[in-house]
């Protein structure tokens, strides 16, 4: 690149622009990287996790309540069913041995039946509690998840909008420098800043580069030696803007 001079207030508000970008990047970082978003995060996915399995537990709980429903039906029909054997077993209607056993035959394939389904009946009830206590706990585990986003939510914005304000100011003292630094300069610190995002600039300070910290040949050493004061070329070894 071809040497460019810098007035001694250029070169002091070069670096300060060159600060105030280092400063913006350390707090986008900071904001990007906040303890408080991190667990955020972390209790997001667990309060998902609490309420996808309230949602399963639901759902299993609308199964047995199917169930329990159904049970009951079935069992109703089975008492009337017994009622009506009963009636007819003493109502007199029957006379005859065969009958007397068919029916009774019947009563007990029915009482069996009954038994079975009372069985399950408790199973499901029983199941359906337990269920139902498991939402509870859940639902009580939500509420506390709830109140601890509520608090973190709270922290991170707070520190977000403190962070927030330093990045405003510093893009504002930006632009204060932006406007007052000549066009050449600026371009060739924006082209070196692509490559060099936290130092693009560095002094000249002897043989060793500021920026890589790489020897210099004498020749170069030399020849920067010989710039006028001021005067911005570049590293040998890196390519750094050098400000002799």
């Amino acid at each position: 690149m071809e040497n460019i001079f810098l007035p001694k207030e250029a070169v002091g508000q070069l670096f300060d622009l060159q600060g105030e970008d280092a400063l913006l990047g350390q707090l986008q970082h900071q904001i990007k990287t906040l303890p408080e978003r991190e667990k955020l995060m972390s209790l997001n996915q667990i309060r998902n996790e609490v309420e996808g399995l309230i949602d399963v537990r639901k759902n299993e709980g609308l199964e047995q309540v199917k169930k329990e429903k159904r049970l009951e039906l079935e069992l109703s029909s089975i008492e009337t069913s017994l009622t009506e054997a009963d009636e007819k077993l003493y109502s007199g209607v029957i006379t005859t041995e065969k009958e007397v056993k068919s029916l009774q035959g019947e009563i007990l394939h029915l009482k069996e039946r009954q038994d079975v389904l009372e069985s399950d009946l408790l199973e499901t009830l029983s199941l359906l509690e337990e269920i139902n206590s498991n939402i509870d706990k859940c639902n009580s585990e939500l509420e506390i998840q709830n109140d601890e986003i509520q608090t973190v939510e709270s922290a991170l914005n707070v520190v977000e909008n403190e962070l927030t304000q330093k990045v405003a100011e510093a893009k504002s003292r930006r632009e204060g420098i932006v406007k007052i630094l000549k066009e050449e300069i600026l371009t060739c610190y924006e082209t070196h800043r692509e490559q060099f995002p936290s130092n693009a600039v560095v002094r000249f300070d002897g043989p060793n580069c500021n920026g890589c910290y790489l020897t210099m040949s004498a020749m170069e050493t030399d020849r920067i030696k010989g710039l006028e004061v001021g005067a911005l070329t570049e590293c040998s070894e890196c390519g750094r803007l050098v400000v002799r």
